[in-house]
């Protein structure tokens, strides 16, 4: 006889088991150590019932992060809809980020320091264009370039400069704490007024 369908609680009991198995491993062993079979056996699961819910492993890795991100875009939108000022819509875009790879440690080096395994399935690629962080800051440019308050320069190029540094303030302490960096939130302070400045220099 054939076992009876799980109900759609019982589904959703069953993923979330899945996702907290992955987030303690995670937490504990770093991603370089997780596997499949040992997510399952610390949910209680198998490995087929792993992957009736997620392709692979990196789309469940990835899903640990998504509900954060999506309270981080919802902020980010917000501040795009509330700013029509392009400068200070940037600079309170790029502030709320620094917020949030600062609060939400954890996930931002899950989501933005992830280090893929060579074992793990390489990601589909996708067009930058269709990143929404990205596109909100390249709009804040552009705005500002037609107010004649932003630098000339292609926008796009400046917003992923932009993205980089600061970036690049929270990786370089968690990624070198060997040597004494200032922390990400000091760096990341820095980093926004001198981009801020940077962009406002004008040719």
């Amino acid at each position: 006889m054939a076992r009876p369908a799980l109900t759609e609680e019982q589904r959703k009991e069953t993923r979330r088991k899945i996702r907290q198995a992955a987030s303690e491993l995670f937490t504990s062993n770093g991603v370089a150590n997780i596997s499949v079979r040992a997510i399952a056996q610390k949910a209680g699961v198998s490995t087929g019932t792993i992957y009736s819910y997620f392709d692979n492993l990196t789309e469940l890795l990835q899903s640990l992060w998504k509900e954060p991100l999506m309270r981080l875009l919802g902020e980010l939108e917000e501040i795009v809809d509330q700013t029509p000022e392009p400068d200070r819509r940037l600079r309170r875009l790029l502030e709320a980020y620094a917020r949030f790879a600062t609060r939400n440690h954890s996930v931002y080096r899950g989501a933005f320091l992830y280090i893929r395994p060579e074992a793990h399935d390489k990601p589909v690629r996708r067009e930058l264009s269709g990143d929404r962080l990205f596109s909100m800051l390249q709009s804040a440019v552009a705005d500002g370039q037609k107010a004649g308050e932003f630098r000339k320069g292609n926008p796009g190029r400046i917003a992923q400069t932009l993205w980089a540094g600061l970036h690049g303030a929270v990786a370089l302490p968690t990624n070198i704490d060997r040597l004494a960096i200032d922390p990400p939130d000091q760096l990341l302070r820095q980093m926004i007024d001198m981009q801020m400045e940077w962009i406002a220099t004008i040719d």
